[in-house]
């Protein structure tokens, strides 16, 4: 008969193995076995044998769980090939379609069939591990606990469940093939006659919460004598131990009854996952143990990982070694192979969407490329083609057509003083078009895609800066592995549509983690919580000791209901929350101290198994707040940033003294001087997306459509029935010549802007007809205004602008400044009626001065009357909304000629004095829209 034996949590569990195993310090261990839940353990057990024997010897054969089910299964099928869940779901999809009236009956898209593919999937790997057999499957009307109008498809696919596992054992008997669930179940199923073959002794460690296939084989292999089950406790009644107590004899170790001692415990509240990581670092700092290999962080989550190597790891200066997976799709190759992807998904008819054309370019891995050309020059090369195509009026572009447009390579090679020749650029070019985007237009399987992701990844590390960025090694060596993996798959020659071969690739690439490889038992170890089952360290530190991590959210992701999984004695939650917490307290009791770190905010508390462990210790010591919290404070000082300052040099003045003033010059200075330094005397703006719908865009196509509207009336009298009707009648086609000559084929985004810009304009038309029908007349539109204006009498400078339009009502000339925003409220100020001297007086009352900047300008050109006048903001968003300079009580002669022209002396004067330098506002809203923050330093 076999035994159990139990040992406390302080008790190293791989250190008992090896005494078992040499105890009568025999050689050769080939005839004894070790299966532990996982591989890690493996790598301990043998270097501690080795330490122990200081000879050479024949070692035990060591298995993972699934790795002994796998051995057992083989003995019974040998020679079968193990396919993972993508495989599994592909051979599912072959075997639902035989099913009458099936929901996929007809589609030959298995994209479409993969979500439940995987679900189906694991729910049959959950049935073979739990043994549950077809005439129990039988006996429940499963797909009744889906309401149809909530899941047809989940209810058809149990209702013939236990036939469509059936035909999928046999499908994978035929095609020599097997799953993880099909090995427990032949091992299960088996085990009597299989039994131990060589084996003298085997020994089960650091096993809990089981399967009932791995339920059913140690049960049996423990009737047999040599065989031990070794489980480790701290004296908790545990579920999984009560079940296990009836299968053999129970023996407590020497030590089990002794107390074990108690580790120094520190829980750390933080605030953020930064806040964490820099506590951690300074411990590690701080103590600068000498043996690393004995201390562990613990990471639940992955997240915390790159943050964690990033921020403490690559600074320390010590060896570690990670055992955990990071994801995949969350490494820049992925975002680039995603580029790929984009670019191809929003083509239309060999067209390219610019911004996904231009995001894949401006990618660090592609901007940087080095072939033919230095990575400097083909940076030029890359911003010339982002320039070019900004004064693109279409969204779409041919890849033949960028290459033909000789001003991108012109202006690229006199960037380079012609170091580099146009030949050389277009040829760059031309590879670069050719590797990344024209090979893969023509791809129809996830071989070829596949293929041609290999070719880039090579052709990147080879003539890119790629390979010399963090933990590049790791995630390219990774990615070649998932393209090697997808080479292999069973349906990787079958033909797709492009969108179904994105989304598998997509789905492939997420189930897919990094695994960073190192010496294994070298250095600090960086794990996830159950990579620390069976293993002991002296010191952990916990990271993200949070509700939602520990324990972790359910992982029932699967077709069957709670009643279901009841009915069949599949696990539930409360099960795999007892899986959690049995291997923290694990963790944390095996070692001499424990650092705990969790986030404390309105929506993160720390973990029930923290609250369990601080409870227990206040019980255990009689004394409230034992274990108090240490915060962890960022002890960065906030110093304020001097404002941006820069004085008024002689070639600063001479530009001035040059410069035209307009309007919005005149509101950037009033804003904010250091605003207008950058604009009107440096001449920045702010950087162009093409395809992004912004406010300025919006406001040129409404400006370009009213003027194109309204340009057959100028000079010809009063607007008329007829007059309106032709403007109403113009609008569509109007309309549509401007969206398409601006974007090619209207979609998505542009359709729904026309669609608005219709009915906005049109509501806007008929307003103004139902006002000034019969009394209107357009007197000019996008009317260049520009005249000289005497500050003193010395200096005399020149103001300009541009009226969107003017009109005349009866003996009234109005200045109309169209605006694409619903509110007004912003370019407002009220009239103001005193003379202010200074900006910083007038910024308190001003909000803007184009209406009477306008209305002055106007009337210097055209000699108007200042009382026969006006100018007044539209809204063309809500054409109900205007803003009239002056009302009827208005002296607007006296404001003119008394208030304003002297106010706008003053401000012109104080921008030309030399003793005033342009220096950042640094108040109020302005610096919130700013588009020069980086060049102020006002935002980081």
């Amino acid at each position: 008969m076999g035994e159990i034996i139990e040992i406390p949590f302080s008790r190293n569990l791989i250190e008992f193995i090896a005494e078992r195993l040499i105890r009568e310090k025999d050689y050769d261990l080939s005839r004894r076995a070790v299966v532990f839940p996982h591989k890690r353990p493996v790598l301990y057990l043998r270097r501690l044998i080795k330490e122990k024997l200081l000879h050479p010897f024949l070692p035990p054969q060591v298995f993972s769980m699934d790795g002994f089910m796998a051995y057992l299964a083989s003995r019974v099928l040998p020679g079968q090939t193990e396919i993972d869940s993508f495989d599994s779901a592909y051979l599912l999809f072959k075997v639902v379609a035989q099913i009458p009236n099936n929901p996929w009956q007809g589609r030959d898209s298995f994209n479409q069939f993969l979500f439940w593919g995987l679900r189906l999937s694991k729910a049959i790997e959950e049935l073979d591990m739990e043994l549950v057999s077809s005439e129990s499957l039988k006996g429940i009307e499963m797909g009744e606990l889906w309401e149809p109008n909530v899941c047809q498809n989940a209810g058809i696919l149990m209702n013939h469940l236990s036939e469509i596992r059936g035909l999928y054992h046999t499908l994978l008997e035929e095609e020599g093939l097997t799953t993880r669930g099909r090995n427990y179940l032949l091992a299960a199923e088996n085990i009597e006659r299989i039994g131990l073959d060589t084996l003298e002794e085997v020994y089960f460690a650091g096993l809990f919460a089981l399967t009932k296939a791995e339920k059913g084989v140690i049960r049996h292999l423990l009737d047999q004598p040599g065989v031990c089950l070794v489980r480790q406790n701290d004296g908790t009644r545990w579920r999984p131990f009560e079940q296990m107590d009836g299968w053999a004899k129970v023996i407590e170790a020497e030590d089990q009854g002794l107390e074990s001692p108690i580790p120094e415990i520190s829980l750390y509240k933080t605030f953020n996952t930064h806040s964490e990581v820099i506590g951690l670092r300074d411990i590690l700092v701080e103590k600068r143990w000498d043996d690393p290999e004995k201390t562990a962080i613990v990471l639940p989550q992955p997240e915390s990982l790159i943050p964690l190597l990033s921020e403490v790891m690559t600074t320390l200066g010590v060896d570690y070694n990670i055992s955990m997976g990071y994801p995949l799709v969350r490494t820049p190759i992925y975002a680039l192979l995603d580029l790929f992807i984009k670019l191809q998904e929003s083509s239309q008819n060999g067209a390219y969407y610019l911004p996904d054309y231009l995001s894949l370019l401006m990618h660090p891995y592609i901007k940087n490329i080095h072939h033919r050309i230095k990575s400097s020059h083909t940076r030029i090369l890359i911003h010339c083609i982002e320039e070019m195509l900004l004064d693109q009026a279409k969204t779409f572009i041919g890849l033949t057509e960028i290459e033909e447009n000789p001003k991108i390579f012109e202006r690229a090679a006199l960037l380079t003083q012609r170091e580099v020749s146009i030949r050389e650029f277009q040829e760059t070019l031309h590879e670069i078009h050719e590797l990344f985007i024209r090979k893969i237009e023509g791809v129809k399987t996830l071989f070829q895609l596949a293929d041609s992701f290999e070719g880039i990844l090579t052709y990147l590390l080879k003539h890119s800066p790629a390979v010399h960025y963090p933990f590049s090694g790791e995630f390219f060596s990774r990615f070649f592995s998932l393209l090697d993996k997808i080479k292999g798959l069973l349906i990787k020659d079958e033909e797709l549509k492009g969108q179904d071969l994105f989304e598998l690739f997509r789905h492939l690439a997420k189930e897919e983690h990094i695994p960073f490889e190192g010496e294994p038992l070298k250095g600090l170890q960086i794990l996830g919580l159950l990579e620390t089952r069976c293993l002991d360290f002296d010191r952990v530190l916990l990271l993200d000791a949070n509700e939602g991590n520990l324990p972790g959210g359910t992982a029932f992701d699967s077709l069957f209901p709670l009643p279901i999984r009841e009915a069949l004695g599949i696990p539930l939650h409360y099960q795999e929350e007892e899986i959690f917490h049995y291997h923290f307290r694990h963790l944390i009791a095996s070692s001499k101290e424990a650092h705990i770190f969790y986030r404390e905010t309105e929506k993160d508390s720390r973990s029930r198994f923290v609250e369990r462990l601080v409870w227990e210790k206040e019980k255990e010591t009689g004394e409230l707040g034992i274990l108090k919290d240490t915060p962890i404070e960022l002890n960065v000082v906030l110093r304020p940033s001097p404002l941006f300052e820069v004085a008024k040099t002689p070639q600063i003045l001479e530009v001035l003294y040059k410069m035209n003033f307009s309007a919005t010059g005149l509101n950037y200075y009033l804003g904010c001087p250091a605003k207008f330094y950058f604009a009107q005397i440096l001449g920045l703006e702010e950087k162009e997306e093409i395809g992004e719908l912004d406010a300025t865009k919006i406001g040129e196509i409404l400006h370009a459509v009213m003027e194109r509207l309204y340009r057959p009336f100028v000079g010809g009298g009063v607007l008329g029935e007829k007059e309106y009707a032709s403007l109403e009648g113009s609008l569509a086609g109007v309309l549509e010549d401007i969206f398409s000559k601006r974007f090619g084929q209207v979609r998505g985004e542009q359709y729904l802007l026309k669609e608005m810009a219709s009915r906005r304009l049109r509501e806007y038309i008929l307003k103004e007809k139902e006002r000034f029908i019969n009394n209107i007349s357009i007197v000019s539109l996008e009317e260049e205004l520009i005249s000289p204006f005497k500050i003193d009498e010395k200096t005399t400078i020149w103001l300009k602008g541009r009226a969107d339009r003017v009109d005349q009502i009866g003996k009234e000339y109005i200045i109309i400044d169209y605006k694409s925003g619903r509110d007004l409220r912003r370019y407002s100020y009220g009239i103001f009626d005193k003379v202010f001297s200074s900006r910083d007086k007038m910024k308190e009352e001003i909000e803007s001065l184009q209406l009477p900047f306008y209305v002055l300008l106007y009337q210097r050109i055209h000699s108007v009357g200042q009382d026969s006048i006006n100018s007044k903001l539209v809204s063309l968003a809500k054409p109900k909304e205007e803003k009239s300079l002056f009302n009827e009580e208005i002296d607007r002669k006296r404001f003119l000629e008394e208030v304003f022209l002297p106010t706008l002396k003053n401000l012109i004067l104080e921008i030309l004095n030399p003793a005033i330098p342009f220096i950042a506002d640094g108040e109020g809203q302005v610096c919130e829209y700013c588009p020069f923050p980086t060049f102020c330093r006002k935002r980081g």
